[in-house]
C-alpha cells in the first residue's frame, strides 16, 4: 500500500528554520563558539529556505541530492561561524567539523524520527524530538552561563597604538553603565599607563556613577578606549569604544585579575 502524505511549504519551512536553529546552537556549544543570536536566525531561515527549494525543485535521493544538502549545511554553518569581529583567522577544521557535526545530526534526527514515527504517529513525532532537543540546548547553555560567570580572560585595551594587556574577572554582578553612552562600564585598577591615557587624550574621560551594596552613591573616575579585545577559547570578542572606570586599589587580593568586566560584554 501507497502512502501520500500531503506537504504544507509554510508549516514545511517553520518546522525546518526551527530544527536547524536548535542543531546550530547544539554545534555551537559542542565546538564552543560564542552564539551570535542574529547569525543563528539568519542562518536557520537560510536552511528552512534551502528546504524548501530542494523540495519543490524535485530533487530525489542520489548524488544530486546529497550535495545540495552538503551545500546548505555548509552555507548555514559559515553564516554562524564565519565573522568579521574577530581578526584571528579561524582555522578551517572549525567549519569543516561543525558541517561534519551538523549533517550528522540531521540524519540521525531523520532516523529518529522515522522511529518515532511508527511508535506514536505523524502527528505528535515532530513536537516530540524538537521538544526534547530544545530541552538538551536550554541545559547545555545554561550551564555554560554558569560556567562563564567566574571566568578570568586575558584582555588587552589599546589607544592609539598603544596597549596595555591584563587579566580580567567575567562577574555577571557588574551592571554599571555609561550615562552619556549608555556602554557596559568595566572596572579595572588604576595604572600609570590608563591614567598617561587620561592625560593624553582629556576629552575621553568620563564620570561613571555607582551604588554598592550598604554604600551610597558615588562615582568613578572613566576613560573611553579605542578598542577592547577580550580573548576567549573561542575566539576573540573586540569593542571599540569601550568604557572604563579606574579603582584606586587591588580588586582581587592575590593579584589573579587587574579587571572586572561587564556582564554584557560576554554572551553565551
Amino acid at each position: 500500500m501507497i502512502r501520500i502524505y500531503e506537504v504544507y511549504i509554510d508549516i514545511y519551512f517553520i518546522q525546518n528554520v526551527m530544527t536547524d536553529m536548535l542543531l546550530l546552537i547544539l554545534i555551537l556549544l559542542l565546538l564552543k563558539e560564542r552564539i551570535r543570536w542574529k547569525r543563528v536566525a539568519v542562518a536557520s531561515f537560510a536552511g528552512g529556505a534551502g528546504a524548501v527549494l530542494i523540495l519543490v525543485s524535485g530533487i530525489r535521493f542520489g548524488v544530486s541530492y546529497v550535495l545540495s544538502v552538503l551545500v546548505l549545511d555548509a552555507v548555514m554553518v559559515l553564516i554562524c561561524i564565519c565573522h568579521p569581529a574577530s581578526r584571528n583567522k579561524i582555522p578551517f577544521w572549525r567549519p569543516a567539523v561543525g558541517i561534519i557535526y551538523l549533517h550528522g545530526m540531521m540524519s540521525a534526527y531523520g532516523k529518529l524520527m522515522e522511529c518515532l514515527v511508527r511508535l506514536v504517529g505523524v502527528r505528535y513525532v515532530w513536537f516530540i524530538v524538537t521538544v526534547a532537543i530544545a530541552g538538551i540546548v536550554a541545559f547545555l547553555v545554561m550551564y555554560r552561563n554558569m560556567a562563564n560567570r567566574k571566568r578570568i580572560f586575558d584582555v588587552t585595551l589599546t589607544e592609539n597604538g598603544e596597549d596595555i594587556a591584563l587579566r580580567a574577572l567575567f562577574d555577571t554582578g557588574n551592571l554599571l553603565h555609561d550615562p552619556v553612552s549608555g556602554k557596559p562600564v568595566s572596572v579595572m585598577e588604576e595604572t600609570d599607563e590608563i591614567r598617561q591615557w587620561m592625560t593624553k587624550y582629556p576629552q575621553k574621560f568620563r564620570i561613571i556613577p555607582y551604588q554598592s551594596v550598604g554604600n551610597e552613591h558615588g562615582v568613578l573616575e572613566g576613560i573611553v578606549v579605542e578598542r577592547m579585545m577580550i580573548q576567549q577559547e573561542e575566539g576573540e570578542i573586540v569593542k571599540k569604544e569601550a568604557v572604563v572606570a579606574l579603582y584606586k586599589g587591588k580588586l582581587s587580593r592575590d593579584g589573579t585579575f587587574q579587571m572586572i568586566l561587564n556582564h554584557k560584554l560576554i554572551s553565551a
